[in-house]
């Protein structure tokens, strides 16, 4: 079975970030910390897509994500992510959502892409969340995303094609109909 340029980049991506953690603070005796949930993301997968089986996911480093795979007959690949990480490691949101999709573009082959903020309708919401976009000579690459340190929460929508096959119309469409609920991280843009 081919493999496109998005499988697997979130997994690597959030091993990338976590990665570097520091080690959790110790909660005092006879305190529960609460247990971050994951988010729930709405979004209307591309025409002609269809979900690839994915095996259950382990958590790696303590990092508990949510893979949905869907793959098109045009090689067109898309790769949504939900994830909850174990500990913060101090970055402000802004930083640590463009580290992660700063990765997922650097895994992909892609060391020079662009960026743009937007703001995905949410409960609460609206969210300020990433944008990225980049290619290589064969590939293109979209991502949308956001993590944050405060809440630990995550998540990312990838979306890879072969150069020429790569609709941005498409893209933007997908963009458009995502929605995330349940994100209790901050909600000011930076």
């Amino acid at each position: 079975m081919r493999r496109g340029p998005a499988v697997a980049l979130g997994l690597l991506a959030s091993l990338l970030v976590t990665g570097c953690s520091p080690k959790p603070e110790p909660t005092p005796a006879g305190e529960q910390t609460p247990v971050p949930q994951q988010v729930e993301l709405s979004y209307t997968v591309p025409g002609g897509m269809s979900e690839v089986p994915m095996p259950a996911a382990t958590p790696e480093g303590g990092v508990q994500y949510d893979i949905k795979l869907y793959r098109g007959k045009d090689s067109c690949e898309l790769r949504v992510v939900r994830l909850v990480l174990p500990r913060g490691d101090g970055q402000e949101d802004q930083d640590a959502t463009y580290n992660m999709l700063g990765a997922i573009m650097k895994a992909s082959g892609i060391s020079q892409f662009s960026t743009n903020g937007v703001m995905v309708p949410g409960d609460p919401g609206p969210i300020p969340t990433l944008t990225a976009s980049g290619q290589t000579s064969k590939a293109a690459l979209r991502a949308v995303g956001r993590l944050s340190n405060e809440s630990l929460q995550g998540y990312q929508l990838v979306y890879g094609c072969e150069k020429a096959k790569l609709a941005e119309g498409t893209w933007t469409t997908l963009v458009e109909s995502l929605k995330v609920t349940g994100f209790t991280g901050p909600l000011t843009e930076h």
